[in-house]
């Protein structure tokens, strides 16, 4: 009985350990622009948010064939991302998991995650 105890306690302490490990994860990324076109407004945050909140390119724009590095922070999960080209075309990519992407990329197609 002690040792199933001790073994219960064990895995107890195990879990609470680990399961911090798993709310936090690599958030940062590189939106590359392989469009073609020029990237005029860039847009994320977590799924969970109601609206897209600021231009993350701000005052900037992306032209083809350069890139730039974001590091969200916080939590990991679910991500949305907007786009915008000079021309006024949107493209967006719903639910990518932040924790598994490092890259964001604009195409000729619209927008992709790796």
């Amino acid at each position: 009985m002690f040792r199933r105890f001790i073994l219960g306690a064990t895995l107890l302490a195990a879990t609470a350990v680990a399961a911090p490990a798993f709310a936090q994860c690599d958030t940062r990324f590189t939106l590359r622009n392989n469009s073609g076109s020029q990237v005029n407004e860039f847009y994320f945050g977590p799924s969970s948010q109601s609206s897209w909140g600021r231009d993350r390119l701000g005052e900037n724009v992306l032209p083809n064939g350069r890139s730039v590095s974001y590091n969200p922070g916080g939590r990991g999960g679910a991500y949305d991302f907007k786009l915008v080209w000079a021309s006024g075309e949107t493209a967006e990519l719903m639910r990518v998991n932040i924790c598994e992407t490092s890259e964001i990329i604009a195409t000729r197609r619209g927008i992709e995650a790796r």
